[in-house]
């Protein structure tokens, strides 16, 4: 049951009552076993990470092909007729004095993959000496490729990559590029490591400044920077583990990261705030239960929204956006373990130890009040609680522009174009992606990722030669393709001959059995034809991993094959499309799940049914606002040079879903702590504007602490080289700047002052139901109380 209320005769308000429920029992639990909490967090930190170093599994790169789509049956039908692709490390020369197909040139290749070919990885090792084939030699002649085949898939092959890069002799004088998949991944590895160092090396120094600005003493600043060093490396570890058992991408440590630090700093920063507060008032136990009263079911209910957030995409199909959504649960879950019970046993442990070691901080730098008297006297009032009287006044004035302006800057994301950020221009500016650019402007089929289509005549065998009849059904299906877009630059497929065979003499050559053909022919056209099936590969001028090379696909697919035939479409592009089709679908569901769980978890919390609602609302504005700059900025190219990175046009379509599911959990939480010393100051004054204005005025020292370490933990990220992670670090860093100020101190005072009372009605025997859960109390609203 809770305290009855006492008048404080100092400054005329009316104390909090004493809060009750599970929190509360949790708060005494905690003080009951404080010396023996941080020792098993401790041994849970270690276990966990010994037992990941033994058992931890390995984050893929890729986690983008939905499972049973027609890019996936195409893929395996292609590994079946046709045997499974080589992975390949693609070595590109360009010759000093323009003729890289001379055997003095040839022997200088040779010569510097020696080394490389004597590697246990490598299978076999192709150059244009060797072979003579026309695709490893640029069509000016001065580059030449070399083509080294290893023995592993590519995830496999990504640790050898570094090592065989390095066993390549670099010829005097020549310039040399060093590229193919599991170079790319290696290398892209390499950055999101380095990133990920530099964001935590600029953050937490940040973060610590911040936190001494809000508490003033090195013992209160050092507590969320312990709970964020418990937390983070036990998520890390429960990751690892998880990868043994599902997909986990390469992207679920930078999403764990910012999740992790900016969760676990910015909970802790409100309970040791709100300790050292009850403490100025009660003893050692009692401060602490009342905060675990107060804030620490903020923090629950907030930590809810987020994982609740990021629980909506386990429902899409693609195995990367599910493993990005299980790693931020985790980082969620292990931060709300280590806060809601190391943390308070830490606190009892310390008790007014906690103010020691005092940094002489000038006052305008002080973001909370350290002194206890001036504390008492300026509780409720401040800069925050000025600015929340002054919208009261005149609400309707202040929400309508101020949300015609949030609005008006979302409205660049109606313009988003969507991709599966597989692009070349997606990448970091790493040696393997140039190298990738050179082979796709100088060597013959470089230019683009092509649509590649499976054709099958089920039951059939061409091992004894191309019939003229099927020879005609391909050749009337490759114009058909050629014809269906006029940025289809070519067709190609099994009748297209191979350079220096005339046609005619080819396609007589394709309608005979495979002994009756030469040796090199055969070779050719093994790499085309294959039992009941043939393959065709079908340029473009578009994007691969666009709207419009979506839109191609879905214009090829529409083509009726020859009859008796089955058609299937592969390639980048196909696999892009059936992931934007998965994605669209699954789109309204994770956002229906997102809305109405934290709707009803805020309901819980405060027992009314406007707050659940307005608090959504604002939500969805603040996150609208950020979508709109993702594009405006990320897509649409504005200040590129500012920030350092190239734009491919398009926005990864995992960025939205993941902003949305973290920056509407975010949200909530400044927004719950907020409501909930609103509700505490309405439930003692049952004055509904002053309440507000109190409330804000409180907490807003607080907020602007935690808001400004969010920014700086999401705007070290926006330093990333990779555009993606640079992205999310920038609009993410806008969207918590929105939320803390604009929403904050603009909208929920005006939107609670227009609603008034109504703002915590709802029907009395509903009220009654909720508050037998422990997470709502009742309390009682004076009669006469006026919401003005």
């Amino acid at each position: 049951m809770s305290l009855a209320p006492a008048a404080s005769p100092a400054n005329g308000h009316v104390r909090e009552l004493h809060p009750t429920g599970i929190f509360a029992a949790v708060g005494r639990f905690d003080y009951r076993f404080r010396r023996w909490l941080p020792i098993v967090g401790l041994l849970i930190v270690i276990g966990f990470n010994a037992w990941a170093a033994i058992s931890g599994g390995t984050l893929i790169q890729g986690g983008w092909v939905i499972d049973g789509s027609e890019e996936e049956r195409a893929a395996a039908l292609i590994a079946d007729r046709f045997g499974s692709e080589a992975t390949t490390m693609l070595v590109v020369y360009h010759d000093p004095d323009g003729n890289a197909a001379s055997p003095e040139f040839q022997a200088t290749v040779k010569t510097s993959l020696a080394r490389v070919a004597d590697d246990p990885a490598v299978t076999k090792v192709q150059t244009y000496g060797d072979t003579g084939a026309p695709a490893l030699l640029s069509t000016d002649g001065t580059l030449t490729m070399a083509a080294v085949y290893l023995d592993k898939g590519v995830e496999d092959a990504v640790n050898d990559a570094g090592r065989l890069a390095d066993e390549v002799d670099r010829p005097s004088g020549v310039q040399m590029w060093v590229t193919g998949i599991p170079q790319v991944y290696h290398e892209f590895n390499a950055k999101i490591e380095q990133d990920l160092f530099q964001a935590e090396a600029i953050s937490l120094p940040i973060a610590l400044l911040i936190l001494l600005a809000v508490f003033g003493t090195l013992v209160g600043a050092a507590l969320p920077l312990v709970i964020a060093g418990l937390a983070m490396p036990t998520a890390f570890a429960a990751i690892s583990l998880l990868a043994n058992v599902t997909e986990m991408s390469i992207f679920v440590t930078n999403i764990a990261t910012m999740i992790g630090l900016a969760l676990a700093i910015d909970y802790s920063l409100f309970m040791v705030s709100r300790f050292r507060e009850e403490l100025r008032h009660h003893d050692v136990e009692i401060a602490l239960e009342r905060m675990m009263g107060s804030v620490g079911k903020a923090v629950a209910v907030s930590g809810i929204a987020v994982a609740v957030g990021l629980s909506s995409l386990v429902v899409f199909d693609a195995a990367a956006l599910r493993s990005m959504g299980l790693g931020g649960i985790l980082t969620v879950l292990s931060t709300l373990i280590f806060g809601l019970t190391v943390l308070p046993a830490l606190l009892a442990m310390l008790g007014p130890r906690i103010n020691r070691l005092r940094v002489p901080l000038p006052r305008f730098l002080r973001l909370v009040e350290d002194d206890a008297e001036a504390a008492d006297r300026r509780q409720g009032h401040g800069v925050w609680a000025w600015i929340a009287a002054r919208v009261m006044r005149r609400p309707l004035l202040v929400a309508i522009p101020v949300l015609t302006i949030l609005l008006m800057a979302g409205s660049p994301f109606l313009g988003i174009q969507l991709s599966t950020g597989q692009n070349l221009a997606d990448l970091p500016p790493v040696p393997s992606r140039i190298g990738f650019e050179v082979i796709r402007k100088e060597f013959p089929g470089g230019e683009s990722d092509p649509i590649a289509v499976a054709l099958s005549w089920p039951g059939e065998d061409f091992e004894g030669g191309l019939p003229p009849g099927t020879q005609d059904q391909i050749a009337a299906y490759a114009r058909s393709l050629t014809e269906v877009d006029p940025k289809v630059t070519s067709v190609e497929s099994v009748l297209t001959p191979p350079p220096g065979l005339p046609a005619d003499q080819y396609l007589a050559l394709l309608g005979r059995p495979a002994a009756q053909r030469p040796a090199a022919v055969n070779e050719y056209i093994a790499g085309w034809l294959a039992v009941d099936t043939t393959k065709l590969r079908v340029f473009s001028d578009y994007v691969p991993d666009s709207d419009d090379g979506r839109a191609l696909v879905e214009r090829i697919r529409a083509i009726p094959p020859p009859e008796g035939t089955e058609a299937l479409t592969g390639g980048l592009p196909s696999r892009s499309a059936d992931f934007m089709t998965s994605f669209r679908g699954s789109v309204p569901i994770a956002i229906l799940i997102v809305v109405l769980v934290t709707t009803g978890v805020l309901f819980l919390t405060f027992g009314s049914v406007f707050l659940p609602v307005k608090a959504v609302l604002m939500s969805l504005i603040s996150v609208t606002a950020s979508f709109g700059a993702l594009v405006w900025i990320f897509q649409q190219g504005h200040l590129k040079e500012l920030l350092g990175f190239e734009t491919s046009g398009t926005i990864g379509a995992w960025q939205p879903i993941i902003m949305f599911a973290i920056l509407f959990g975010l949200s909530m939480d400044y927004e719950v702590l907020l409501l909930s010393r609103i509700r505490e100051r309405y439930l003692a004054t049952g004055d509904n504007t002053r309440a507000v204005a109190e409330g804000i005025g409180i907490t807003g020292g607080m907020i602007t602490g935690a808001a400004l370490i969010m920014v700086a933990v999401f705007a070290a990220f926006g330093m990333s080289s990779i555009t993606s992670i640079k992205s999310l670090g920038v609009t993410m860093s806008l969207a918590v700047l929105i939320d803390a100020t604009i929403v904050r101190g603009l909208l929920v005072p005006a939107f609670m002052r227009i609603m008034g009372r109504a703002n915590w009605w709802a029907p009395p025997w509903l009220q009654r139901a909720v508050a037998r859960l422990g997470l709502y109390e009742v309390g009682a609203q004076p009669a006469d109380a006026a919401a003005r």
